[in-house]
């Protein structure tokens, strides 16, 4: 059946306007990761994307709001990239665990322009002038609980099935998660070892090193 016009003209300026909010947080993203929250300005965003503040202003009216938009994004992100193997009913909890922290570190290298700012705790309670920032906030918080409690969840099934140590389920996560997300920290995209290749190998072992330090003995 073919679709109204008018309804086809809605959704082409939809899709044009999410690629063109898109943009502006793409480049607000590398604004922020190169100098930090407070460092950063409108024009700043307007310069790395090449356009005027009025673009930037027409989707984000705040720095806050691109703040939050970033911590947004980058989490649907995440959710994405560990979510469909954490429900995966054909998997045990080992190999869950193992793709699950490779898909997540590569997400963070793949993405690593939103990683910095996306770990930047201190500076969210800055972004303070954001519009309807209380509620965006719960949002955020409510995501990264879900983004935790996948893992939670995959490492109680493997402490059940006594494929992993029998120990305080939530304090095994955020170990491991502490130790993927401190990538914002060490990784460097360009590099001269940076390929496609070492960007796999670098997942794979962090998810065996993962691994092994959760398995029971």
């Amino acid at each position: 059946m073919r679709q109204p016009i008018a309804q086809g003209r809605t959704q082409k300026r939809d899709s044009k306007r999410h690629a063109s909010a898109q943009e502006i947080l793409d480049a607000a993203a590398t604004a922020f990761s190169e100098r930090g929250y407070a460092a950063t300005s409108i024009d700043d965003v307007a310069d790395v994307l090449g356009c005027t503040k009025g673009r930037i202003y027409h989707y984000f009216r705040t720095k806050g709001d691109l703040f939050i938009g970033i911590h947004l994004q980058a989490l649907e992100w995440a959710l994405e990239a560990v979510g469909p193997t954490a429900e995966r009913a054909d998997l045990g909890p080992e190999e869950k665990l193992r793709e699950m922290v490779h898909h997540h570190a590569m997400h963070l290298m793949n993405r690593a322009s939103y990683m910095g700012p996306a770990q930047y705790q201190i500076e969210m309670n800055l972004a303070s002038e954001g519009r309807n920032k209380d509620e965006q906030m719960a949002r955020i918080m409510k995501m990264r609980r879900q983004f935790e409690a996948y893992y939670v969840t995959v490492v109680e099934e493997g402490i059940q099935a006594g494929v992993f140590r029998d120990t305080d389920a939530n304090i095994l996560v955020k170990a491991v998660l502490g130790t993927i997300n401190w990538m914002h920290v060490w990784f460097r995209p360009g590099g001269p070892q940076d390929s496609t290749a070492e960007r796999e190998r670098t997942a794979a072992v962090l998810a065996e090193y993962a691994v092994q330090g959760v398995l029971g003995a």
